[in-house]
Order: C-alpha cells, then structure tokens, then sequence
C-alpha cells in the first residue's frame, strides 16, 4: 500500500538516529582446527576435512608482506577415510620445539589459519641444481659430501649458491659447510671467499586453504537478520583475485558489497538482509581470479541455505529521488501483515521533519513525499533523508487521526511493535542531462580464429541503426557496424581504439552503452594488466561519479548492454548508476521523480564459438540480433529477451544467465532525453 498525505509532526521519545543497527559479526578463522607438530625432523599439519574438498598448503619465513608464500602443495586432497588430513613437510627441523598459534593478520585472500613453528637450530638446504628434487637440510649428509650438482638456499635471506666447490665440514655443528679451496674460513660465502654461515629462519608459518571459494561461519538452516558480515576463504594458486561477490541464483545479492581489487583482510562480504525477502535463500561465494595473459578462474563455493527474517524490509528500496521532479519514494513491507505503522522523516543534518503514518493489512508500507513539510516548508534543497520505519501490531487502529498537524503519540514501550532505519535516500539533482542521451557502440575484434568471424562484430547492426536516430552514436561508426576495438599485441592500433572508447564513455553526452567482447565481473577488456585496453567497473565508477551514492556531479548511464562474460555478476550496474536490482517497477522510478534505466550482462561466461578455429555460434548471433528485433517493435527490454531465448534458433543459449537489473519495462526509446 502506497500512501499520499501530508507529512505530521510527532513527539519522538529519545534519540531515535542516537542508535545504530547491529552487525551480526562473525569470528574470522580459516581451516578451523589446523594443528602443528613435530615428528622427527618433519613438521606435520592436521586439520578437521571433508572428502570432497582439496587444499593449498603453503609456507613462509615471516609474515612481512615482502615474504612470498612457498606452495608445498596445491589440490591435495583430503583423506577419504577420515574427517581428519594429514600433510607432512619432511625435514624442516633439527630437533622439536613448536607451539601452536592461530593467527588472523594473513590470509591466502582470504583468512586462512596460519600456525608458527619455532625451529633451532640454522638448517640450510640443498637441492639438485637441475630442480629435480626438493631442498633437504645440508644436516642429513655425511662429513666429506661434495654438493656439486647442488644449489645451497639459504631459507632466512633468500639467497642461494651454486654448491660446486663446497663440501661438508667435518666440525661438530653439522650445518657447516667448507670450500675444497685454500680459503682462511671453512664457511661458504656467495660466489666463494670471506667468512659467514647459511642459517636457516628461527621461525616458519603454515597456512592452509581450501581450494576455491567457501563460506565460512554461517551453516544450512541458520538465520540471519540485519546487517550481516560473512568471512569467505578462497584460494587458487595461479592468478590474482579480481572480484568476489554474494549471490543467488547467478545474480549478486543485493547489497552484499561485492568486492574488487584492493582487498582488505581478512576477507568477508557485508550484505543487508533487509533488502532480501523474509523466506529461505541459497547463497554462495562467487570468486574470479585473473592473470597476465587474459587467462581467468571463476568458481562458486558450494551453496548454503539460509533463513532470512526481518521485522521491517526494505525491498526494491529507491536510493535517489529528484532527478525530473520533487518527490520520493518509501517502501517498506512489514512481517506482520496487520500493523499500524510509522515513518519518521530527517534531513541531512539529521534533523527531524515530521512523520507519516497508517495502517497495513497485507504487510506492504508505502509514502510518495512531495519534500514539503508538516508546516508547508519545502524540503527541496537536501541532499539525503533518513528515515526511522516503526511498527505496532495487535493494538487496532492508530491513537489518533493522523491527518491531522497536531503531534501523534509514540508507540507505547509496552505494545508490540519494532523499528529499524532505512537506507538513506540521495538526490539525484546533481545528474543534469545536456541534451538527447548518446550511445556508446563497440565490438572487440577478438575472435578472429573462428570462422565467420565477422557476423560477431557486426551482430550489433540494429543498434547502430536504432541509435543513429535517437541520441546519436559514439565513436562514429564503420560501414554501418559497430566502432572497431581492434585485438592483439602486435596491433598499436587497439591502444587507440580503446582511448577513443574511453573518451566517448565519459562524454557528458553519453547516457547508453552497447558493448560486445571479452569481459569480467569488474570491468571491459581482455587483459586486465593491460590499462590501456581494459576499463575497470572502479574506473567506470570514479569517472562517472556514482559511487559513493549522492555525489552531485554524478553522471548515470540509461541503458547498459554488456554481450561479455561475467559482466552481470560484479558491480558494473552500480558503476553506470543503475539500481542493481532485477524488476523494479517503473511506477516507483515515477513516484522517486527518476529516470528509469537498465542494465544487462551476462552471470555467467558465454561462447560465441565452437572449438579453436571452428565454426560461430549462431545461437548466440540470433539471440542478440532477435533481442534488438523485439526492442525496436516497442517492447521492454526484459520482455524482448524472454522472446528471443524462447526461439528455436537460441536454443543453445542459455538466456537465463542474461540478467536485467532495474526497470525491466524500459523501452529503446523512452526517456531518453
């Protein structure tokens, strides 16, 4: 139920804005119950395992963020005959002394638990110069051994020798070791002569990882309400981690905060489970790492089904209003479907302006304000409201009249009844539109080792057609086709290419973007260490203003249409200023005084072709080309991608995966000017 009416005043007891939501914070620990001892020589890790999962367990002198991990294993699987696995790391003492020490600085980006040993005394090694064979301590060889052949590492410096020339002394410390030259010292030095020893480090630490991505901390069936933060441990021993994320159902959680590159430790996402419907949800940890080459890893963590319950949710909550008009929307639902409610309104110094009101009988609260308070002041000019949602359920109707100017009592401290605040709200004033909305066109011509190529790049012709007409397009186009990002090393003209994308992308003129190429869940491109060719969702957002929300120089995009993968799992909605929410009605974009836009990309990678060097997929072409199809004849977007996936030629393409946050009614054409 929306209401309209004249905002109250009303007698607020205590300071409302004074508290603050609760976090439910959970401790952050990794492989929980890793242990450490010594047998021997040998350093032994057990920890709690299930058989279906594999491990990276590494090693490192120190914790000093310049000390690299050494990777003593990666995908070692856990013991199928026990809940407990075992990994020994042979040879890394003279004698025992250990202690076990759970640690939280480091993680494998993640927070994974990390033990120190303490070792005595100095234990060089040496190992075969070919890398045949691992390092053992020099201790194990007998007086006289020539180390030719060998590479002598010296585990506290990081330095290492060639062991051609040094033999092993004789002396009663048998870490020692003597060059077979005349030399005044017994012990090597790097490139021989001089005095000094190889010691080894007087401590180590161990660290192991589930491979992938797992969440930690929240188990099936537990129930979450509020702001919640989950730790998440991830692991992968090649590439670096460029973005994880909360999802379900292929699509982020809203709110969950995913997170791109830097990343602070320990790691965890934040989601606001009062932007979720109260019910059962299936979550996962959704992680993607890239490396050098273009090369990428993605993977979900296994599943858990959680409960979520809030008194008061806020689902489909507006975050801006103002943009074409002065009013807002509130929208709240309430657990209790028959409740009185209250909304009690501040400005952005925090200062109450006054309180709306009402009964619900199906749970659904809703306020359109016109930014005019109780006293017929115009609140115009502010750049964000707050607002307190209280209910009060099983008393009957509302203590008094509540059109009327005159101050309504607070709920009673005896009543049932609950409040929480809502999310801020932002103006959106700041986005001025200087004329028609342009559109950014561009095809990566990545793929030319499949055949017919070609209908690739120019399978987003109806665009380039429908734009001409409705706001122009950007950069010019070729021969009709979408402008060309030209691909490969050895082509100069590709950093061109992209400077004039980017160029295009922040022209205050350019509110839509067609996009086809290779992408990720945090930005455009193909490599992303290659700056010059890849445009990060960070970037997108700092250029265009839209994160943090509010900003009044913001410049937010329309429509957004990303044909690359993973593009529909990240935070590039948020960058281009879009609501990344599936299906908000347009009738609330109406009633916030919005522009309703949308935003579509893919939650998953897609394929454009068959094999290396074999034939295209013209599922994919059709799809695409049947979606501009549908749009020009007037349909929504949502609407045109439903028709196009259920045609017999996409039957191949998984349209699913092809997501569409905010308004699913948006038209080609529609309000964009």
């Amino acid at each position: 139920m929306k209401a309209t009416g004249k905002i109250i005043g009303r007698l607020i007891v205590g300071c409302v804005l004074a508290c603050c939501l609760s976090r439910f914070t959970f401790q952050t620990f990794a492989i929980e119950g890793l242990q450490v001892s010594v047998q021997a020589t040998n350093v032994v890790l057990s920890w709690p395992s299930d058989p279906s999962e594999t491990y990276i367990v590494q090693y490192r002198n120190t914790l000093n963020a310049t000390d690299s991990w050494q990777t003593l294993a990666d995908y070692y699987p856990a013991f199928s005959n026990t809940n407990q696995t075992t990994f020994v790391h042979s040879n890394q003492l003279s004698f025992s002394t250990s202690f076990n020490e759970n640690s939280s600085e480091s993680a494998l980006l993640g927070s994974a638990a990390v033990m120190r040993m303490q070792s005595l005394p100095p234990v060089p090694l040496a190992m075969p110069a070919d890398g045949s064979g691992a390092g053992v301590p020099i201790s194990i060889y007998p007086p006289g051994f020539d180390f030719s052949g060998f590479t002598i590492f010296d585990t506290a410096t990081g330095e290492s020798v060639s062991g051609t020339g040094y033999v092993k002394s004789s002396l009663s410390q048998q870490t020692q070791l003597s060059q077979d030259v005349p030399s005044p010292s017994d012990n090597p030095q790097p490139n021989g002569g001089g005095s000094g020893s190889l010691s080894a480090p007087t401590t180590g630490f161990y660290r192991v990882v589930r491979d992938g991505a797992h969440l930690f901390g929240i188990t099936n069936g537990m129930t979450l309400s509020g702001v919640v933060t989950i730790p998440v441990e991830v692991a992968n021993a090649s590439g670096s981690l460029a973005n994880i994320s909360l999802i379900e159902n292929d699509s982020p959680v809203p709110d969950s905060s995913s997170k791109a590159q830097p990343f602070s430790l320990p790691l965890q996402l934040t989601v606001d489970t009062r932007q979720m419907a109260n019910g059962t949800h299936q979550v996962s940890a959704s992680a993607r790492w890239d490396d050098t080459n273009g090369g990428v890893w993605e993977i979900d963590s296994p599943p858990v089904t959680i409960d979520v319950f809030n008194e008061i949710s806020f689902l489909n909550w507006m975050p801006q209003f103002g943009e074409l008009g002065d009013s807002l929307l509130i929208t709240a639902q309430s657990a209790h479907t028959d409740a009185d409610w209250y909304i009690d309104v501040y400005d952005s110094q925090y200062a109450y302006i006054g309180t709306f009101g009402g009964h619900t009988y199906d749970g659904n609260i809703g306020v359109v304000w016109n930014l005019i308070g109780p006293y017929n002041e115009p609140h115009t000019n502010d750049s964000f409201f707050v607002f307190v949602v209280s209910t009060v359920f099983n008393t009957g109707s509302l203590a008094q009249n509540l059109d009327s100017a005159t101050e309504a009592a607070s709920p009673q401290a005896n009543s049932d009844s609950t409040w929480t605040i809502a999310p801020p709200t932002y103006s959106d004033k700041g986005d001025v539109w200087s004329g028609a909305g342009q559109w950014v066109i561009v095809a990566q011509h990545a793929f030319d080792n499949i055949q017919d190529c070609e209908y690739l790049y120019d399978e987003l012709d109806g665009f380039v057609m429908g734009a001409s007409g409705a706001g122009g397009v950007s950069p010019s186009p070729s021969d009709g086709h979408a402008y060309a990002l030209h691909f490969g090393a050895d082509d100069p003209q590709g950093d061109n290419d992209w400077a004039a994308f980017r160029q295009a992308l922040y022209n205050p003129l350019s509110r839509n973007l067609v996009y086809f190429g290779h992408g990720a869940p945090n930005g455009l491109g193909y490599n992303p260490a290659n700056a010059n060719r890849y445009i990060t969702a960070a970037e997108i957002a700092n250029t265009l203003h839209t994160i943090r929300v509010g900003q009044t120089n913001r410049h937010a995009y329309r429509m957004v249409i990303l044909d690359g993968c993973s593009t529909g799992r990240g935070t590039l909605p948020e960058s281009f200023g879009i609501i990344h929410q599936e299906n908000v009605p347009g009738s609330y974009y109406a009633d916030a005084s919005l522009r309703p836009s949308a935003f579509a990309g893919w939650s998953a990678d897609k394929y454009v072709g068959f094999l290396e060097g074999a034939a295209v997929s013209w599922d994919h072409i059709y799809f695409i080309q049947l979606i501009q199809e549908y749009m020009a004849l007037g349909n929504g977007i949502k609407t045109s991608v439903n028709i196009a996936g259920g045609m017999p030629q996409c039957q191949w393409v998984m349209s699913s995966q092809f997501k569409i946050f905010g308004c699913w009614d948006l038209t080609f054409w529609a309000f964009n000017n």
